[in-house]
């Protein structure tokens, strides 16, 4: 039985782990396509301390079993998350292509709140 366990948990953080890098290659790339200046240390960098209150939700959703409980910390701290972000990648970038700089680091963090629901 620890074997399952531990094999669920390393699954489970390799999952992250690449979501991680794969969001952050994409975020490099969608600002320098956007005109922007940013590096991809830097845009680990972001994701990495934007993504503390998501976190934060994940342990709450730990120890609380209830769905409806889940959805609404996911939901909160999805948006302390992107309004983290925000002034970041505002600052990137051309004030007219705000919106879509900010797009995919919300998909991402979507992704990651859909990952919180979903793993018991």
């Amino acid at each position: 039985i620890h074997s399952t366990v531990a094999s669920g948990v390393s699954y489970v953080f390799a999952v992250a782990f690449a979501l991680l890098a794969a969001g952050a290659v994409v975020l490099t790339m969608n600002v320098l396509l956007l005109g922007g200046h940013i590096i991809f240390f830097q845009s680990l960098s972001l994701l990495g301390y934007c993504l503390f209150p998501l976190d934060v939700g994940a342990l709450i959703c730990l120890l609380n079993d209830n769905v409806i409980l889940k959805i609404v910390v996911v939901c909160v701290t999805l948006g302390w998350s992107s309004w983290a972000a925000y002034p970041f990648m505002s600052s990137a970038v051309n004030p007219r292509r705000k919106a879509l700089a900010l797009y995919p680091v919300l998909l991402m963090y979507v992704s990651v709140g859909f990952l919180i629901i979903a793993i018991d």
